[in-house]
């Protein structure tokens, strides 16, 4: 059975091999660390890492500074300044440990979110909900297409959005937050009702 730290473990190598200075570089590499942080943020109860924790969110915010400034030109960043910070915050992104308990506390992470979508209403929640869903169910190993077209989706309308508040336009929200939700929701239960040894989950989901 796949083990979410090992998944974790294989994206961090994944980002180190990627990461560099082009706009492509730092695009691929932070969709890998992201990865990474997500399974982390997950397994902080069992890891307790709060370093490891804090420095992987710290990386990805200012690789997001960058990117911002590399698809849609601003807010203006000293790219090589940022980029330089980023790096002397390399060595401190370690590998996780075996970690006894990581799927069981994953699915409950699942569990959780499937049970938070309903309350979240905002266009950048619900995408950040569904794109850790999406992760964290790789971490176990199970795949939805959906999902992760519907995540793809929203993060290529919110760089849109992004590109129009630099243009100085108001942007407008092009996708309906509520079918978003309703549809996201679906694939996360799906998720939760596939093949994986973790049988009161499918008797929480009943509850639903």
């Amino acid at each position: 059975m796949r083990r979410p730290e090992d998944y974790a473990n294989e994206k961090l190598e994944e980002f180190k091999k990627l990461f560099g200075t082009s706009p492509n570089q730092v695009h691929d590499a932070r969709v890998e660390l992201r990865k990474y942080a997500v399974v982390v943020e997950a397994l902080y109860p069992l890891h307790m890492d709060f370093d490891l924790l804090d420095n992987s969110r710290g990386i990805l915010k200012l690789l997001g500074k960058v990117r911002d400034y590399d698809v849609h030109g601003c807010p203006r960043v000293d790219r090589e300044e940022v980029l330089r910070r980023v790096s002397a915050r390399l060595p401190r992104l370690r590998r996780l440990p075996r970690l006894y308990g990581s799927r069981f506390l994953v699915a409950e992470n699942l569990m959780r979110i499937y049970g938070d979508i309903p309350f979240v209403n905002d266009f950048h929640g619900v995408r950040k909900l569904l794109r850790r869903a999406r992760f964290l169910a790789e971490s176990l190993g199970i795949f939805n297409d959906s999902l992760k077209e519907l995540v793809k989706t929203m993060g290529n309308e919110r760089d849109r959005m992004a590109q129009e508040a630099c243009q100085g336009k108001i942007p407008v929200l092009n996708l309906d937050v509520s079918r978003i939700k309703e549809i996201g929701r679906m694939e996360v239960r799906e998720i939760l009702l596939s093949d994986h040894e973790f049988r009161h989950i499918k008797q929480k989901l009943s509850q639903f």
